[in-house]
């Protein structure tokens, strides 16, 4: 190694001063270390080194057995080491290092794992130990109360129902008893001073909110019905049923006694609903010949308009009277939304069957349904006033059974002392509570039935199914704190140990951490500057040009290593950052700045990073006005600007694939067919310039009141396709750069374009044709003088047209 090689390959440092480590391994057993420390050899004393080596070289030629015993390095074979045995041992070495390291951080995070488990197991053990002594006392008074609650509600439940089915089988008794010896059915009427006593007093013990009597009427009787009903309206106890209380003679609107009886239908003319004459006809019914008008209904003066309503004509009504006529047998229908309610609650209706003969007179099997006692109730008011009032928060989820014709319906109420709060539809309640699930099912059928056929016949019918559970709230009123406060003082302990042992820790790994933190840093920095290929690139010359300078350091006098330092990532990001950003601190001793020195060093030791993209489209756009506006407006205002315009076109880019280039004052910049190559690349860069545009339009609407004048200002866009020279051009700051024709051709398609325009060239026209989209394309209505290419032919990109 000559004496300007050697001294080239001095570290930088303070100059009066260098140590300079090498190591030599012989080729089979013998090694040397030789260290200088103190101030650099003299020019002389490199010459004589020089001088031995070629003295040495003679000698081992003639003989090839001979050893020397220099004086720098007594009795050691020389050998001439090559660059790639060099870089492999360097390589080596950095993995060596690496793994050390790695060793020492496991063990390191081994130490702290078993401490902090060592911490954590002392924690749990003696928690788990507090906690559990106190709180199953707790748990136990929680449960014995939860079951007391629910045998509360069951009883609630099933007396609810009980009571509804005896009341209705009262009212269908006298019904029977006052007309079934008479033969006047369909035709019963009841006076309506009697009907209101009976009525009253049956509704307030069966707890609902109304009860009828619903004759049967089928095509062959309803004319004669209806003409009894007509004669009988005055019974019924509302003024309104004989005389219309409002002007619409149609019955449409309102109804009354004489008009018959009658269905809901939508309205044809707009929303709602309106009455029409009842055709007598249900074709979704078992019985689609058969009507249920309701006749006598208690209150009165609040459900007069459901009088001569064929219950029958509406789906979930006809579903359990359908039942009742096949099976003879009281029913509940599903879940309905009464008219009576402003508010969504979940209703039902209890009908009970009205015979001809009572029973014990006739045979029952020629018995025959001539009638109805419906008992409409809510749900709600079954659970009212069953709970003591420090009871709070029993979850009841209330749901119908599931059959051929209906789906499942729920419903989850919270029943709290004699309040009920209806929760909502489904099954809302805390799963966490299902190991608490108690199940109330509600029949009918509980009375003068045998087991095999209650099974036959319930099977078939609409039945419910109550399950009840706590919830958190009721559970709070009996789980008190003091379980959690004894478990505190546990994890108080241990997260005073833990976070003396975390601030050591945060000590120790506080560099560690800068440093990592800068490198990342950095990485985002190189990752926004140039596409990944080209960093890659970069990456790879400056890991490169740092094993040319390790073999530099390798003494080829006597094949040692000077110097076995190797950078970590950091230092190579460090030192590519401070080519591109020119970075002036960190000088040598030679007066040049650590990017000086890294530019020079890039610039000569690596191969230029170049590549030539034969099919590529660039984009450049204009704002047309900013440079006047920009001049009547503050700093902050122009910047404001240009973000909020630009950050939007680079969300596009991103989202379409298209890298962004550059920008150039209010210019932007854009590319598609690179770095990755594409055959749509002038398609695509056509519909990146249509979205900026209706972006741009966007922003200025936006920012007009905030920013004066904004709406004045337009841009130009303008599209070349062509074959593209595209590197990073090392300099004092390194940067990704475009070259050639095309470059030059789209920046004058965006000059010689007009504001709010997108101007194609005529190859980027070819293009847009040759993929079926000519529609794309318009002429421009007049050739172009374009500088450098004279008169030329240009295009109007149109997408929206």
């Amino acid at each position: 190694m000559g004496p300007n090689k050697l001294a080239r390959n001095v570290e930088c440092g303070n100059k009066n001063e260098i140590t300079i480590r090498t190591t030599t391994r012989r080729t089979r057993s013998r090694s040397c270390n030789l260290e200088f420390t103190g101030r650099p050899p003299s020019r002389k004393n490199i010459v004589s080194m020089e001088s031995y080596r070629h003295q040495d070289e003679r000698e081992t030629k003639s003989d090839p057995t001979h050893k020397t015993s220099s004086p720098f390095c007594p009795q050691v074979v020389l050998t001439n080491r090559n660059p790639a045995d060099a870089e492999r041992r360097t390589h080596d070495h950095h993995e060596v290092s690496l793994l050390a390291r790695t060793n020492r951080t496991t063990s390191i995070r081994c130490l702290r794992i078993l401490t902090v488990l060592t911490l954590i197991t002392a924690a749990i053990i003696v928690a788990t130990l507090t906690y559990s002594f106190t709180r199953s006392a707790e748990l136990d008074q929680f449960e014995n109360e939860y079951y007391d609650a629910v045998v509360k509600v069951q009883q609630a439940i099933v007396a609810g129902i009980q009571d509804k089915l005896n009341v209705a089988k009262t009212f269908s008794a006298i019904y029977t008893s006052r007309y079934g010896t008479l033969n006047l059915w369909p035709n019963a009427t009841m006076p309506y001073e009697d009907f209101q006593d009976q009525a009253t007093g049956q509704l307030e013990i069966a707890n609902g909110i109304a009860i009828s009597f619903n004759p049967i009427i089928t095509t062959d009787n309803r004319a004669e019905f209806e003409a009894h009903a007509r004669e009988s309206a005055w019974m019924l106890g509302a003024e309104e049923l004989v005389t219309r209380s409002c002007e619409d003679d149609t019955g449409a609107k309102c109804r009354i006694v004489a008009d018959g009886i009658f269905r809901q239908a939508p309205n044809p003319e707009g929303e709602g609903i309106i009455y029409i004459d009842d055709p007598g006809y249900s074709p979704s019914s078992r019985f689609p010949f058969v009507m249920v008008p309701v006749w006598q209904i208690y209150p009165t003066q609040i459900n007069w308009k459901a009088v001569m309503f064929n219950l029958h004509s509406e789906i979930n009504r006809q579903r359990a009277l359908d039942d009742m006529l096949q099976y003879q047998v009281p029913v509940l229908t599903a879940l309905l939304h009464l008219v009576q309610h402003d508010e969504i609650n979940p209703s039902s209706i209890l009908f009970y069957p009205v015979f001809d003969q009572l029973e014990g007179y006739t045979n029952d099997w020629f018995k025959k349904v001539v009638g109805s006692i419906s008992i409409v109730f809510s749900w709600d008011d079954i659970l009212k006033q069953v709970l003591p009032s420090y009871i709070e928060g029993v979850v009841v989820v209330l749901e119908t059974s599931v059959t051929d014709e209906m789906p499942k319906q729920q419903w989850t109420y919270d029943v709290s002392g004699e309040v009920v709060n209806l929760l909502g539809e489904g099954d809302l309640h805390d799963t966490s509570f299902d190991k608490f699930e108690v199940q109330v099912r509600t029949s009918t059928l509980q009375e003068g039935y045998n087991d095999d056929e209650v099974l036959g016949i319930e099977e078939n019918l609409i039945t419910y199914n109550m399950r009840i559970y706590p919830s958190i709230r009721f559970k709070k009123r009996y789980m008190s704190s003091k379980p959690f406060k004894m478990t505190l003082v546990v994890v108080c302990i241990f997260v005073l140990t833990s976070a003396i042992f975390l601030c050591y820790d945060y000590l120790l790994n506080h560099r560690q951490n800068a440093i990592m933190s800068f490198a990342a840093k950095a990485g985002r920095i190189v990752d926004n500057l140039f596409p990944t290929n080209v960093r890659d690139r970069l990456l790879r010359d400056v890991e490169n040009l740092h094993s040319l300078n390790v073999e530099d350091n390798v003494d080829e006098e006597h094949g040692i290593l000077r110097h076995d330092d190797h950078p970590d990532k950091r230092q190579i990001i460090q030192k590519l950052l401070s080519v591109m950003v020119g970075k002036k601190n960190n000088s040598c001793g030679d007066g040049r700045t650590l990017s000086e020195v890294s530019e020079a060093t890039l610039s000569h030791n690596t191969t230029p990073i170049a590549d030539l993209f034969q099919d590529t489209s660039i984009m450049f756009a204009d704002i047309v006005g900013f440079t006047k506006w920009s001049s009547e407006h503050n700093p902050q205002d122009v910047f404001h600007l240009l973000e909020e315009l630009f950050f939007e076109f680079d969300k596009i880019a991103a989202k379409m694939n298209v890298f962004k280039l550059d920008r150039i004052g209010d210019c932007y910049i854009a590319v598609t067919g690179l770095p990755e190559e594409r055959t749509d690349h002038s398609v695509v860069l056509c519909r990146f310039a249509h979205e900026c545009r209706s972006k741009m339009y966007d922003i200025i609407e936006q920012l007009k009141f905030e920013l004066p004048g904004v709406e004045r200002l337009n841009m130009r866009f303008g599209i070349h396709s062509g074959p593209v020279i595209a590197g990073v051009l090392r300099g004092q700051k390194t940067r990704f750069e475009l070259f050639g024709d095309t470059m030059n051709t789209a920046s004058r398609m965006e000059s010689l374009s007009l504001p709010g325009r997108i101007q194609i060239s005529e190859e980027t026209a070819k293009q847009l044709i040759s993929a079926g989209l000519e529609h794309w394309v318009k002429p421009r209505d007049a050739l172009i003088h374009a500088k450098g290419k004279g008169e030329i032919q240009t295009y109007w990109l149109q997408i929206d047209e």
